[in-house]
């Protein structure tokens, strides 16, 4: 195989892009911190919550066993008339009573303690208006502890409840009553919620560093992806000898050296060129590397788009969500949210680089081409005062090219022309055969472009419109130089603008204008 096919092979490996570049961006943007933090976040309340249900419902547990194991000794004692009396040895017990008023002051979770007879009433209570009373049976604490995180959160945020730890009673062999200790959803949450702040603070912490980590790996990469277009820019503007630092071994490393070998080879070729010694067939390998590298840097925006649009998704929700941000952390995010749209246009320079796509050459008729673009011009200018006068000269009966890809630059050229006329006027598509090969020009009658300004206007995001993009022209002449061709400039001020692009043919079999 020899050099330029190899080359061409190397280039068109670049396009199954590792999968690193995409980790690194990925890794780099806040929206993955973000939501690291709200997984964390998540997991720690719900492990917080069960923790928290957990050790209140044992605490309940071994009160509930103390006051039972107290309740069981008053009932063995002998009453007044000397006969078990366990109702009234359960109210007259001081240690019982000393036991209820120690645990709710030590289990701020703890909402009530009883002791109850079998018909519900109360023989001994932590609140002494309820003795006496009959009380129904409140849901079993199991109940709370056998939900899943999400049951349970809806539980200790919804309306108070209060879920009981039972211990039944007996007396002589026989049971008597139960022991129930309450425990209050309202009293969990307020648990629960002192818990968490800790780790708030703690997840507030981590997202802030992460921000600040992502910040600086933003940059590193959108300066060196700069470096980059620039480099792929000069190589555009046929600056062959310049060359990109490489740093690294990694995609973007690979990226440079692939372009510095790109710009050796061009600029051997532009060198044999001048001496006559490139033939037709090396110059056309020449542009079939030049789309090759438009697969490159689509396969590059690809890998890079879609952790920026992650990113910029999750940053619009943080945004809406954190209204009450303080000053210092929605300076934060207005610095994060600046560098996402300097990111965001580095990546819109590797799209307009990957606009043309793969150059398809094939033989075709360049008068019907020409006659298509004039039709559907006309149509658009049907309903204006313009006019398309169509020039051909001499052409030949076959060209060799890409089709689309000439459609598209003699439209952008038409196009042009037409916005360069408000009041109106003529537009001339022509056509002639040249030494060269073939020179096809769009002329215009409109206010022209000053001299100063003509060496710029080929040049990618350049624009004197008020709502241009400044890709049309870069376009055109990209498309002319993969067909390996030139593109000639004629402008006056007041008189008008003709744009001449003069293409090689491979065999020209003249045939007369009619």
């Amino acid at each position: 195989m020899n050099g330029p096919m190899m080359g061409l092979t190397r280039l068109t490996g670049l396009t199954r892009l590792p999968f690193g570049l995409r980790a690194s961006l990925s890794a780099s943007m806040v929206a993955v911190a973000l939501l690291v933090s709200l997984v964390g976040l998540t997991v720690h309340t719900a492990l917080t919550m069960r923790a928290v249900v957990t050790a209140s419902s044992e605490r309940a547990r071994s009160v509930a066993q103390q006051a039972a194991l107290l309740a069981g000794r008053a009932t063995d004692e002998p009453g007044e008339l000397g006969a078990p009396a366990a109702e009234l040895m359960v109210r007259r017990d001081r240690a019982l009573a000393a036991l209820f008023e120690s645990s709710l002051a030590g289990d701020p979770t703890l909402y009530d303690i009883g002791v109850f007879d079998a018909d519900g009433y109360a023989l001994a209570h932590s609140e002494p208006e309820r003795r006496g009373r009959r009380q129904p049976a409140r849901p079993a604490i199991a109940e709370l502890r056998r939900g899943d995180p999400l049951v349970q959160a809806l539980r200790l945020l919804g309306p108070p409840r209060t879920f009981d730890e039972v211990v039944e009673l007996s007396a002589a062999g026989e049971p008597f009553g139960e022991v129930r200790v309450g425990v209050s959803t309202a009293l969990l949450r307020e648990q629960v919620m002192g818990s968490l702040k800790a780790g708030l603070w703690v997840m507030g912490v981590a997202l802030l560093l992460a921000i600040v980590v992502a910040l600086g790996l933003a940059q590193l990469l959108s300066q060196r992806v700069r470096t980059v277009v620039a480099g792929l820019q000069r190589l555009r503007e046929g600056e062959f000898d310049y060359r990109l630092a490489v740093e690294g071994g990694d995609e973007l490393a690979l990226l440079a050296s692939s372009i510095n070998e790109l710009g050796e080879r061009l600029q051997a070729t532009r060198v044999r060129a001048a001496a006559g010694e490139l033939d037709q067939g090396e110059l056309l390998q020449a542009t079939d590397r030049m789309a090759a590298w438009a697969k490159v840097a689509s396969g590059l925006l690809h890998e890079m788009a879609d952790p920026l649009n992650a990113a910029g998704l999750h940053l619009g929700h943080l945004k809406r969500k954190w209204t009450d941000a303080k000053p210092e952390i929605a300076r934060h995010l207005v610095v994060l949210e600046d560098e996402l749209k300097r990111l965001d246009q580095v990546v819109k320079g590797f799209r307009r680089f990957a606009l043309l796509g793969e150059m398809r050459p094939e033989w075709f008729d360049l008068r019907a081409l020409l006659n298509e673009v004039a039709g559907r011009a006309r149509e658009a200018m049907s309903e204006r005062r313009l006019e398309l006068v169509l020039d051909l000269v001499e052409l030949p009966e076959r060209f060799w090219g890409d089709r689309t890809l000439l459609r598209q630059a003699l439209t952008n050229l038409v196009t042009n022309a037409e916005q360069a006329m408000p009041g109106g006027g003529h537009v001339t598509l022509g056509a002639r055969r040249s030494e060269a090969g073939v020179e096809l020009s769009v002329a215009d009658e409109g206010v022209g472009i000053p001299e100063d300004l003509q060496t710029r206007i080929f040049d990618l995001h350049f624009t004197t419109k008020d709502d241009g993009t400044g890709i049309g022209l870069a376009v055109v002449q990209q498309i002319v130089r993969m067909h390996g061709g030139r593109i000639r400039l004629r402008s006056s001020p007041g008189e008008g603008t003709q744009i001449t692009l003069q293409l090689p043919v491979r065999s020209l079999e003249t045939v007369h204008a009619a």
